[in-house]
């Protein structure tokens, strides 16, 4: 009976070690509404209920409608932030690593994974660039800043990739769209059932006319501003959107 007591904690033991690691198999899960981003989460052992980190160590969740995002530690808890994943370089928006570095490399070469695809090279571009003395005239316009009153109207903003303008809406299902060229927001009709990618889609020959008679276009350097005034506002950040067919 004692030697099948001591087998049995040896064997709990080894499943304890092992469960150190991570709690389940890495997973490969797409991102919404980045049409074709993919990436790997796993689950460490000591992860609260639904966080999971990413090959490059940061902690993500699921918001309530299925799109993953960041967390920031709060002391011993973490908190969802408006970050989306592939919006921002995650380092450069201040967030915190979960694992350490090697605990990272010893996770990808023993299950051969690379690290998570970016969806926008632009915005991790200018998120590493160092702004700090640069404020965009939209930062002034009482008309562009007008929308951080508009909650229950708008709960997420993100920028075209061309022509490169701000936009804004509502949920997965939004009824209309915000697009700022400059002096005013816009509204972009969006059809029963369709997505925002899909109504930006069909609109975009109607965009383009918009912001051409207005001149507007966001620059590389406005990118990280943007992104950090939409999360002030308590909006989530979904960075470049690509809406070209």
């Amino acid at each position: 009976m004692m030697r099948k007591f001591l087998a049995l904690v040896l064997l709990l033991t080894a499943s304890e070690a092992c469960a150190k690691v991570y709690v389940t198999e890495p997973l490969l899960v797409p991102q919404s509404p980045y049409a074709g981003m993919t990436f790997y989460v796993y689950k460490p052992y000591n992860m609260p209920k639904g966080w999971y980190v990413t090959l490059d160590g940061y902690p993500v969740r699921k918001n309530k409608d299925g799109t993953w995002v960041y967390g920031t530690s709060e002391g011993p808890n973490l908190v969802a932030t408006n970050y989306v994943v592939g919006s921002v370089v995650p380092s450069m928006a201040g967030l915190t690593k979960w694992i350490n570095d090697a605990q990272i490399s010893e996770l990808r070469t023993t299950k051969g994974l690379e690290v998570q695809q970016r969806a926008f090279t632009r915005a991790e571009m200018s998120q590493g660039k160092n702004y700090s003395t640069y404020m965009p005239a939209w930062t002034f316009n009482p008309a562009f800043m007008a929308a951080g009153n508009w909650r229950g109207t708008i709960d997420r903003m993100g920028v075209l990739t061309e022509p490169s303008v701000p936009v804004a809406w509502n949920g997965t299902r939004p009824k209309v769209i915000y697009l700022w060229t400059g002096g005013l927001w816009h509204q972009v009709s969006v059809k029963e059932g369709q997505t925002p990618i899909k109504a930006l889609q069909r609109n975009e020959r109607y965009i383009k006319r918009l912001v051409n008679q207005s001149g507007f276009k966001l620059y590389e350097q406005d990118l990280p501003i943007l992104a950090q005034q939409a999360k002030s506002w308590g909006y989530y950040w979904f960075g470049e959107l690509n809406i070209k067919q």
